[in-house]
């Protein structure tokens, strides 16, 4: 009995102590486990990645140029429209000149056209009824034809207006390509009824062009 007792007893040691042991060494091992995934995670995160560049170079931008002009020889930006003048206009009577516009930028334009009509001061006979003879005045462009010193023959109408004193819309939107031209006949008619207080008078008139590119 007292032996068998003794026997067990060691036996029951041995095993608490294997089971310590054992229990002690598997936290270890869990320890040691949970580490290297920390290390593991860790050097995935710090890994450098391979990269490259590359680039796509556009072509060249650049701005066109808008440039009108009313003379074929360049005089720009002021022409002396001589052609289109008379002196001592009678009642019913007309004066008629050409007149190109050109572009000679490197951009297709639209261009306008403005009257701008003043009373011309320096009249020695003075100028009192410029305004009433302004107002027996038209002028009318037509865009092709000829001129023969009085009157258009030809061509298309594209404006007309009265040349009271003052600012008048004359030509709108009309394209010219660029390198292109437009020749245009300008006829001015005095009103065949014009009233005597339309006599002795001058009026100074300045064609005014505006191109916009299109």
């Amino acid at each position: 009995m007292s032996s068998s007792h003794d026997t067990d007893k060691p036996v029951r040691s041995g095993s608490r102590l294997r089971d310590r042991l054992g229990e002690t060494g598997w936290t270890r091992a869990r320890a040691v486990a949970a580490l290297g995934m920390v290390f593991g995670l860790g050097a995935v995160g710090t890994m450098a990645a391979w990269s490259d560049t590359a680039t796509a170079t556009t072509g060249m931008f650049s701005t066109s140029s808008v440039n009108i002009q009313v003379k074929l020889d360049g005089d720009r930006p002021v022409h002396n429209f001589a052609g289109l003048t008379t002196i001592n206009l009678a009642r019913g009577a007309s004066t008629a000149a050409m007149l190109p516009v050109q572009n000679t930028g490197t951009a297709d334009f639209d261009y306008a056209a403005k009257a701008l009509v003043a009373n011309d001061g320096t009249a020695d006979y003075g100028n009192a009824n410029a305004g009433t003879f302004g107002q027996n005045l038209t002028m009318t462009v037509y865009r092709g034809g000829s001129a023969d010193g009085s009157t258009c023959s030809g061509g298309t109408q594209i404006g007309s207006t009265t040349l009271g004193i003052g600012d008048h819309d004359l030509v709108s939107a009309q394209r010219v390509d660029a390198d292109d031209q437009d020749e245009l006949c300008f006829q001015v008619t005095l009103d065949s009824q014009a009233p005597l207080e339309a006599r002795m008078s001058a009026l100074a008139i300045d064609l005014q062009f505006t191109a916009t590119q299109a």
